[in-house]
């Protein structure tokens, strides 16, 4: 059995005795990678976000919100919580990712995909996007 040094959510070092190697570990949860990709598009559309999921309930994603709560309080089932985190480190990445590849593509394409990506998050975190005002 090998020593375990707990921070909290998941997270933890593990020692392995023979080797002193050092194993930094995430178990279910958001990456901190993806908190910090997330909370950047939270505060992104702070102004054109609307709770769509569990309307009533203090569970509405923000940038200063407990984003691993957000998400056990809108699933139910450990298995889809489990598959909704999988989602968000995945599509944070992806986010993240075509955000710098496509830096000086094409507009269209940069933004169409992009938003999608940004739809399917937001989505997962029971939020939608509501259209821009148009200004007069």
């Amino acid at each position: 059995m090998l020593p375990v040094i707990l921070f909290g959510r998941g997270e933890g070092i593990f020692f392995n005795s023979s080797s002193f190697d050092v194993q930094v570990t995430l178990a279910m949860g958001l990456s901190l990678f993806s908190q910090y990709h997330i909370r950047q598009l939270l505060h992104l559309y702070r102004d054109r976000l609307r709770l769509v999921a569990a309307p009533g309930r203090d569970l509405a994603a923000s940038e200063h919100a407990d984003l691993n709560a957000v998400v056990e309080g809108l699933y139910l089932e450990e298995a889809e919580i489990e598959q909704v985190f999988q989602q968000l480190n995945l599509l944070a990445r992806m986010h993240a990712s075509v955000s710098g590849r496509f830096s000086t593509s094409s507009v269209s394409h940069k933004t169409g995909f992009q938003r999608e990506l940004e739809i399917q998050i937001l989505r997962l975190l029971g939020l939608e996007l509501m259209p821009q005002p148009v200004m007069a």
